[in-house]
């Protein structure tokens, strides 16, 4: 398998891992010194990323992930791909860019590009 066929199957496998709600394979699949930015956030250490989506994607009821396009080239992996959300109090739907910087099997830069107002208004 390439380099690049092995970095969108990291990418395949994080965004399972959003889906089935696995923290521990969200966690193994970052880098311990990724970097994080997402917009309207800025940066983020992976202990704030991974403490962000804890509290607030994975306790959805209901996750639905559906990639939309997966692009790759060298150690960037695009990742297009619309989510709906079921919380007990509310659904939240929202269109997602991500770009992943994958080395060794790792996520060693994610830029996660959304609908703020949407985001805002699910989660404040």
């Amino acid at each position: 398998m390439s380099d690049v066929e092995a970095n969108k199957t990291v990418a395949r496998r994080y965004m399972q891992a959003v889906i089935d709600g696995d923290a521990e394979t969200i966690e193994s699949l970052q880098h311990p010194n990724v970097k994080w930015w997402i917009l309207g956030y800025g940066n983020m250490s992976r202990a704030d990323f991974v403490a962000s989506v804890k509290s607030g994607l994975l306790t959805a009821e209901r996750r639905h992930v559906e990639i939309i396009t997966l692009t790759a080239e060298g150690d960037r992996v695009a990742v297009e791909a619309v989510s709906e959300m079921t919380f007990p109090d509310r659904t939240y739907r929202n269109e997602y860019h991500n770009l992943l910087v994958i080395r060794d099997g790792q996520i060693v830069e994610g830029r996660e590009y959304m609908d703020t107002r949407l985001a805002a208004a699910a989660f404040g």
